[in-house]
């Protein structure tokens, strides 16, 4: 009985003793302005009827007492397309938050976006009351109006519509089947993980400058912008030669294989293919003229040619990548005349003038003669790395092979394939091929002292 009442007496005593102890638990209004990790949060882009990431706020207390805020809430209140959760409680409205003498608190925000606004732009504020004033903390999103393709991620999805506007965006889930599609100025086709544009007739699409038309990842932060593999490909497989596809003023950037083109005629211009993880533009027995293209950054080859014929002008193939275990070869044109298989494809004509074939591979250039088939090519006033000249034949001496062509910045995030000032290839083009091309992928002149590649002018660095 005795040792029984010790032990309640013991506990009763430690209980108080601890309670004693204790900080006084009382909290004041805040008395000062509370200081914020961001006066503005900047969501990223979402589409209607879907919902943001999580992005976090702080919010801190450098007063030396325990601070109450009497209220924090978002002027749109209940209706806003924003969430809040303040210190781990979800809501719209808070009251008396409290926050320890020099200590914070967390505010977690997301947006749930319902019918996309007349006006992209949407905005709301979260308030904070202390007796020092009213402050707020500015919140910012871009709704997208969308078009949701192919959710259920089928291998048959058949597409009906044969015209896409700018009207809307629109979100490729899984293989996405067309047989003719016309793509309007200033559309963006935003394509899931694994997503493929799969055209079996033929495709239009119809950009202009300042107004090209996107293919890009659906997920909207900007490291993933400019990351390879984020979906699949777009893939052209026509009826026949007879039918054309057109592609002007287009960026296709951070697919698996940017563009494939299989059996079919293309012609490509004024367009760039970034940031692929396989192969930027892969063309197979295929016929296509390309004016002003810009290939970059691909483990294996930016551009790869399999057979029949090519013909590509004031183009740049630029190859830096280095992302991941890599194991490729980096070149900026691979040329065969046989496909994966084996089989071989006759590679009738290769025609290559004013272009520049640069980056991270001794060779920028390499060529698979394999096939018993031909393997015709014509290089002229190009500029090419060759560090190992010998291992290629028929770059006459009309190409630059030794010296670097100096672009302005071609890592993975800007591809600024312009050329500075000092750029030892400023008018090496050939006149006659320039005037076939006469105007430069930003629109300007080149008939005069022609530089190599997609790019007219110099760039002064200062």
């Amino acid at each position: 009985m005795k040792i029984r009442n010790l032990i309640v007496f013991g506990l009763i005593g430690l209980l108080f003793g601890i309670s004693s102890c204790r900080d006084d638990f009382d909290y004041d209004i805040a008395s000062k302005n509370l200081s914020f990790s961001s006066d503005t949060l900047n969501l990223d882009t979402i589409f209607n009827h879907t919902n943001s990431q999580t992005y976090k706020l702080t919010i801190h207390n450098h007063e030396n007492k325990d601070i109450q805020i009497p209220r924090i809430y978002l002027s749109r209140g209940e209706s806003s397309f924003f969430k809040l959760n303040v210190d781990g409680m979800p809501g719209y409205d808070f009251e008396n938050v409290a926050i320890r003498k020099k200590d914070s608190i967390f505010v977690f925000v997301e947006i749930a976006a319902g019918e996309a606004p007349v006006i992209p732009e949407y905005e709301d504020e979260i308030n904070l009351d202390t007796d020092a004033g009213h402050q707020q903390i500015k919140l910012m999103a871009y709704i997208e109006k969308a078009k949701f393709y192919n959710t259920e991620e089928s291998d048959n999805y058949q597409l009906i519509e044969t015209n896409w506007d700018s009207e809307y965006s629109r979100v490729l889930f899984g293989k996405v089947n067309a047989s003719n599609l016309n793509i309007g100025s200033k559309t963006r086709i935003y394509l899931h993980k694994n997503a493929e544009l799969n055209i079996s007739g033929q495709l239009n699409v119809n950009g202009s400058l300042g107004n090209e038309v996107i293919f890009r990842t659906d997920r909207m932060d900007e490291r993933s912008d400019s990351l390879p593999d984020q979906w699949g490909k777009i893939k052209i497989k026509s009826d026949n030669f007879s039918v054309e596809n057109s592609i002007d003023y287009a960026i296709i950037k951070s697919g698996n294989i940017g563009l494939e083109v299989e059996n079919s005629k293309l012609n490509l211009k004024n367009t760039k293919i970034l940031n692929s993880q396989e192969i930027g533009l892969y063309t197979r027995n295929s016929i296509v003229r390309g004016e002003n293209v810009v290939v970059s950054h691909s483990n294996l080859a930016s551009l790869a040619v399999e057979g029949r014929d090519v013909q590509f002008i004031h183009s740049t193939f630029a190859n830096y990548f280095n992302i991941g275990q890599g194991g490729g070869g980096n070149y900026s044109l691979y040329l065969g005349n046989t496909d994966n298989d084996g089989n071989n494809i006759p590679l009738t004509q290769a025609n290559f003038y004013n272009c520049i074939f640069y980056g991270r591979s001794a060779n920028a250039i390499v060529f698979d003669n394999t096939g018993n088939s031909s393997f015709s090519h014509d290089f002229k006033n190009n500029v090419i790395r060759l560090d190992f000249p010998n291992e290629v034949s028929g770059i006459d001496n009309t190409n630059l092979i030794d010296k670097d062509p100096m672009f302005v910045n071609p890592g993975f995030g800007k591809n600024d394939f312009r050329l500075l000032i000092d750029s030892p290839a400023l008018g090496l083009g050939d006149p006659g091929h320039a005037a076939m091309v006469p105007f430069d992928i930003l629109n300007m002149p080149r008939t005069f002292s022609p530089t190599p590649g997609a790019y007219q002018d110099a760039v002064d660095p200062d």
